[in-house]
């Protein structure tokens, strides 16, 4: 079962792990001048704004579900102290 979880995450991050590996090699690649590195730092920002970006969302889908939830339990609190 873990190793199920694992694959379901690298199936899922898969487009992140490709640009780590692809920055790793690039980090390991001492002939590189500074326009490449520039490129290649680009490409990271890039996808580190996109990641930035979901995590946004996510925190945001998060704190409305959270305050739903609260508010239903408060309901049901209220509802439970009437009997």
């Amino acid at each position: 079962m873990p190793n199920e979880k694992k694959n379901e995450s690298e199936k899922i991050f898969s487009e992140e792990l490709e640009v780590l590996k692809k920055v790793k090699k690039t980090l390991g690649n001492e002939q590189l001048d500074p326009l490449a590195l520039r490129i290649e730092y680009g490409v990271l920002a890039k996808h580190y704004e996109k990641l930035l970006k979901n995590a946004i969302r996510i925190a945001t889908v998060g704190d409305k579900a959270q305050k739903k939830l609260l508010k239903y339990k408060e309901l049901l609190d209220t509802l439970r102290n009437l009997d």
